[in-house]
Formats: C-alpha cells, sequence, structure tokens
C-alpha cells in the first residue's frame, strides 16, 4: 500500500504520527474522496501537519485512493522528471547540456514552440523552453559537493501517463549523452 502512495509507512508516520492506513481512514472518514486536492490539503493541515507534509499526505491519499496516478499532477495533467550528476561546476554542466541540445528544435516528436531561454541566480542555472504541445520543460543545474554539479530536467503539461513516461525516457537520454 505505501509504495503506490509514493513513501514509506515508516517515514510518513515518523513525520505525521500516522502510517497510510491511518490517513486513509482519517481522511475518508472526512468525505476527502469527494473533495479537491486543496481542500484535502485544508483537512490534512487541520490534522496539524506541517505545510510541506501537508502536500505528501495529500498526494499519496490521492494515489491510493485513485485519483492520482504517479507522475500526475492536481491539474490532471502528467510529469516527467529526470536527473544526472556530472563532473564540474554547474557553469560545465550547462555547458555540456548546451553541447547536447544545441540546434536541436524537436524533443521526442515535438517540435519547439520558441526559441530556448536561459537565466541563472548566483546558485542557479536555468534553460527553458516551451513546445508545440503545450508542454514546458525547465532544465535548472545547481553544484553539488566534490565538484560535481546536478543538472535536473523538469518537463510539465503532459497528457497522459504514457506521454510521461516516454518524455522520461527521452530526457534520460539527452542526459546520458552529457560528456
Amino acid at each position: 500500500m505505501a509504495s503506490d502512495a509514493g513513501m514509506s509507512d515508516v517515514a510518513v508516520k515518523a513525520a505525521t504520527g500516522r502510517d497510510w492506513a491511518e490517513w486513509r481512514q482519517t481522511l475518508d472518514s472526512l468525505g476527502a474522496a469527494q473533495l479537491s486536492h486543496k481542500e484535502i490539503v485544508e483537512l490534512v493541515s487541520q490534522q496539524g501537519v506541517g505545510r510541506w507534509w501537508q502536500q505528501m499526505v495529500t498526494v499519496g491519499y490521492e494515489r491510493l485512493t485513485g485519483k492520482r496516478a504517479a507522475g500526475q499532477r492536481c491539474d490532471g495533467k502528467f510529469v516527467a522528471n529526470a536527473s544526472r550528476t556530472v563532473a564540474g561546476d554547474k557553469d560545465t554542466a550547462l555547458a555540456k547540456w548546451l553541447a547536447v541540445v544545441d540546434g536541436l528544435t524537436e524533443f521526442d516528436g515535438t517540435f519547439a514552440e520558441s526559441e530556448p531561454r536561459q537565466t541563472q541566480s548566483e546558485k542557479w542555472r536555468y534553460w527553458r523552453i516551451d513546445l508545440e504541445d503545450g508542454s514546458k520543460v525547465s532544465v535548472v543545474i545547481s553544484d553539488k559537493a566534490g565538484g560535481k554539479a546536478v543538472v535536473a530536467v523538469d518537463h510539465q503539461r503532459l497528457a497522459d501517463k504514457v506521454t510521461g513516461d516516454r518524455a522520461k525516457t527521452f530526457w534520460k537520454s539527452l542526459l546520458a549523452a552529457m560528456e
């Protein structure tokens, strides 16, 4: 049951005082099955759970009750995530990413709606692109200990789980191509 929720019974109980069976019983008794994501978050909040855990418990409950599939957002759309740790700092990792995506106008069968955008902050490097199907891709790069950097891809607004799974495989292949 906990694997369906996306987090172990031990972790959720340690943080909230209840395991998944207890959360399901509590939320079912409060009518959560008929409520929106936001309304369920409010119920969990009323149980004395901190903000981050309110979301975790709500998403776990939605997954346990079939209101949400793994990788699905509360708006019904899906998301695909992939990441890779590479040698070098965030600027080196950005250069490696740019070398992989240079000249690409199509991503897993979907064309870019606009040119990619790059921004940065002191701690982060960003690469973003909007695709013609209405989905959006954001790549976030940050330094990691030991002279390494993490490159994380977040592809949002995907139509369904199949598309999300395919997108995850696609982004993993691009990350694997980084030298």
